[in-house]
């Protein structure tokens, strides 16, 4: 078994565990290659639907891992027991799905020693409920799989560290750790965010009426275009 882009990303953010619970695994893959790769000793693989879960039950099968991961139906987080998951992978759905499932069972996600975040889309309002809820980021990183760019974030409760972290709407889309440690694909991130953010400035220009947000979404466009140009110079990809 081989994995490759954001897939492998998000295993290679796994560390050593115990128990590594995947919320909404699908075909199991991630569960899979961290058990045959003794990146954890046993696994909890969970879907809120029977299909991906008969998927997931296929891949165990055939990787001789009945005996190392237990396959739940069931909601999120609701499935797993309070200090049973040392990782926990939140991957393949949106921001504010993660958001939702995490809030729902806030007391276990406090317990696990890492949450593994791999947001589709929405990823702005990842951020914002992590630094709510005392959560830091601890450390991300982007891959691109296709023509699609994908981030991945490695998240910890430290309600110290979490409240100390950088509030402003900038770091929320882009990622104070990106920048940080510039990550290779920094550059393309930041040009892809910005392309999107003007075209909701854009959008809002463009309505009649009141337009509420626009001054605050016009703020966050500069800021991306002034940090672009900070780190990269006029050129660039844009």
């Amino acid at each position: 078994m081989k994995l490759k882009g954001r897939l492998k990303l998000i295993y290679d953010m796994i560390p050593q565990c115990g128990t590594l619970c995947d919320i909404g695994t699908d075909h199991a893959l991630i569960p899979a290659y961290a058990l045959l790769n003794k990146r954890c000793c046993k696994a909890v693989a969970t879907d809120i639907r029977k299909g991906p879960l008969d998927r997931a039950r296929r891949t165990i099968e055939a990787c001789n891992l009945l005996d190392d991961v237990d396959l739940r139906l069931g909601n999120g987080l609701e499935v797993i027991n309070m200090d049973e998951a040392d990782v926990i992978v939140l991957a393949g759905m949106g921001g504010v799905l993660i958001t939702r499932l995490l809030g729902e069972q806030l007391d276990k996600a406090k317990k696990a020693r890492r949450i593994i975040i791999q947001p589709m889309y929405t990823q702005e309002v990842v951020r914002p409920f992590l630094w709510q809820h005392g959560f830091a980021v601890v450390d991300e990183a982007l891959t691109r799989e296709g023509e699609k760019l994908y981030q991945v974030l490695v998240v910890s409760y430290d309600e110290a560290a979490g409240a100390s972290s950088r509030k402003d709407p900038l770091y929320a889309v882009i990622g104070e750790g990106l920048i940080e440690k510039r990550d290779p694909l920094l550059e393309d991130w930041l040009c892809d965010r910005i392309k999107r953010q003007r075209k909701i400035v854009n959008g809002l220009r463009n309505a009649a009426g009141y337009r509420p947000g626009l001054e605050q979404e016009e703020a966050l466009l500069q800021e991306m275009e002034s940090l672009r140009i900070n780190l990269f110079g006029n050129g660039g990809n844009m």
